[in-house]
């Protein structure tokens, strides 16, 4: 008979409890670390559940989603990659541009004493008729990137498709690499040619279907989705319409359709056109009118009914005189609305900080109620709402746990006593406050540097494609 050995209890008892707290501590210890913890921060969330804005943390995972957003300290048993000191700095989401045409970016100032038509003219009908996909490229990337400078974090991207169909796969193909290598998070606008007898459904399915298996193809992480850029407003004939509620429907994609921009046309455009749109089958929650300023009940009430919603352009529609859209109209209609900064031939200045003065002053004096929007509400529109317009709002527009790590960093320093956060942020807040910029949790800007690419030489190439075009 085998002799066995007694352990003493005391032996015992440590042994089990050694055991126990090895295995308490296996999860921790398997846990990885995460990206990065911002601790210290006063938050804007603009989540719906809250509004108040708070002193505390978040957490980025290493997938760049928001794995906490809280109050207070994190706890010690927390760790990550970076942990960043906020010193109480303010904390808000990166703004979305739910319209923008970041090539225009090459032609700033353009045309200054025109309005739409006119403006037209002197961007398409003279200054970038001899631009190349290659220019594109440089155009739309430093849009890009000037966008990122002032804090826009993700934007509905416009492309100029060519200058003539043949032209479309390499110019958009260009484009979508600009984008990409941006750093920007983006809604890829394709621009299908204008419908005819030879221009039809069929061909304009054959060219976007190998457009969408080349965005897949290169799988850009920033990339959130291709959308459509309407052209029936501009074609003239009804047969746009059907055709891009064709492509809409087949590849199951948006639709961005500039529609009663310029006051000249105004009445044609509501009564000759209108009945295009619902007639063609164009207007559903899939579509998207941008700047949609001259509307009337009807219009209002169709849209809203459809679950349809609208850019919002305040910069370029002062710029060029378009008038004011009657934003808390549209809103008791039931149309969801984002905010743009448009193009920066038109808008000028990328900067959704004196976008938001600049509709919410406008709104106020179209009513000549101070009361009439709220520095929160115009705030909300271009996070929230532009999310929301963009078909985007499970990933972006508020901090919230499961979202994209998209955030803006603000140095309140200079702005003396806060009797409003929300006043302060909207009235006082301008780009030389905004500390840094974050994508997916992964710093992009840092006191207006760019950190992964050479501004100084993307504008460098712009100005030299320009002025060889200018004067060739």
């Amino acid at each position: 008979m085998t002799k066995k050995t007694l352990l003493p209890c005391s032996l015992l008892l440590s042994l089990r409890l050694a055991f126990v707290l090895t295995v308490n501590a296996l999860p921790a210890q398997a846990q990885p670390a995460a990206k990065l913890i911002v601790r210290n921060a006063y938050i804007f969330s603009m989540a719906d559940t809250q509004r108040t804005p708070f002193h505390g943390y978040l957490v980025v995972a290493n997938d760049g989603t928001l794995q906490t957003v809280a109050a207070g300290d994190p706890p010690t048993s927390l760790h990550a990659a970076t942990i960043y000191d906020a010193h109480n700095h303010w904390i808000i989401p990166g703004f979305i541009s739910a319209h923008s045409h970041l090539w225009q970016s090459a032609y700033r100032g353009l045309a200054a004493d025109q309005t739409l038509l006119g403006w037209i003219d002197a961007l398409y009908g003279n200054a970038v008729k001899n631009a190349t996909a290659g220019d594109l490229y440089w155009f739309t990337l430093e849009g890009a990137l000037d966008h990122l400078r002032h804090g826009i974090t993700a934007a509905y991207s416009f492309n100029y498709g060519g200058h003539t169909r043949d032209q479309s796969e390499s110019f958009n193909e260009q484009a979508f690499r600009a984008e990409s290598d941006s750093g920007i998070r983006f809604v890829h606008g394709w621009e299908p040619g204008h419908a005819s007898s030879t221009y039809t459904p069929e061909v304009a399915s054959n060219e976007l279907s190998p457009f969408l298996t080349y965005t897949r193809t290169r799988s850009s992480p920033k990339l959130l989705s291709v959308m459509i850029n309407g052209g029936t407003a501009f074609d003239n004939t009804p047969l746009q319409a059907p055709l891009e509620a064709a492509l809409m429907q087949k590849f199951n994609v948006g639709n961005q359709s500039h529609y009663l921009e310029q006051p000249e046309t105004q009445v044609e455009d509501r009564d000759k056109v209108w009945p295009w749109f619902t007639d063609g089958g164009l207007v559903t929650d899939k579509l998207i009118f941008g700047h949609f300023i001259h509307t009337d009940a009807a219009i209002l009430a169709a849209t809203g009914k459809a679950h349809a919603s609208m850019s919002w352009n305040p910069l370029s529609n002062g710029r060029l005189a378009s008038g004011t859209a009657d934003i808390p109209q549209y809103l008791k209609a039931g149309i969801r609305v984002g905010m743009g900064v448009d193009g920066e031939a038109s808008a000028d200045l990328a900067d959704p900080f004196e976008n938001l003065r600049t509709g919410l002053y406008a709104i106020r004096d179209k009513y000549e109620n101070a009361a009439i929007m709220s520095p929160y509400d115009v705030l909300r529109l271009h996070t929230v709402g532009s999310a929301d317009v963009l078909s985007v709002s499970d990933k972006l527009g508020s901090l919230e746990r499961g979202k994209q790590a998209d955030f803006l960093v603000i140095d309140p320093t200079r702005f003396g006593h806060i009797f409003d956060p929300y006043a302060t942020l909207v009235f006082v807040t301008s780009q030389p406050d905004l500390e840094r910029v974050y994508v997916a949790g992964d710093l992009q800007v840092d006191h207006g540097a760019l950190l992964h690419q050479d501004l100084n030489k993307v504008q460098h190439e712009v100005d030299q494609r320009v002025n060889l075009h200018a004067h060739p």
